[in-house]
């Protein structure tokens, strides 16, 4: 998504809301900036939940990021989800973007992003390839 504050190619993401644990962020985000209903690809993790222990999905990467916005400069520990289409139709949010679209490598390595977003997108498509809908 070309992301409107910042002018520039990014994938989707956002903050936690209230109680939210980083996968459900991931998955909600998506959905918001994108119209995807999506779940998390993560070939390593183990799903549990009960009333006092909750597992969070593996995220491929975690980037620690200065993001430099017009008047300040905001610290994130990005958690950076593969994810799997599982309905819903690519279309923009215009409070978030100003266009959406697919990429492929070639596209991505010339693309107008920040360097350790074509590090990590590209790592993510040699590892996984296009992640399919189940189904």
């Amino acid at each position: 998504m070309n992301h409107l504050k910042l002018g520039i190619w990014i994938y989707p993401g956002g903050h936690l809301d209230g109680d939210e644990f980083p996968d459900e962020a991931a998955v909600r985000e998506t959905k918001e900036e994108t119209g995807l209903d999506v779940e998390i690809v993560a070939e390593d993790s183990i799903s549990y939940s009960d009333s006092a222990a909750h597992s969070v999905g593996l995220p491929f990467a975690v980037m620690y990021e200065e993001v430099p916005y017009k008047d300040e400069t905001h610290i994130h520990y990005d958690s950076i989800y593969v994810m799997r289409k599982t309905g819903g139709e690519l279309k923009l949010s215009e409070n978030e973007g100003s266009e959406l679209r697919w990429f492929d490598i070639k596209e991505l390595k010339a693309l107008d992003t920040y360097p350790n977003i074509k590090v990590v997108t590209i790592a993510a498509l040699k590892r996984y390839g296009r992640v399919s809908r189940r189904g």
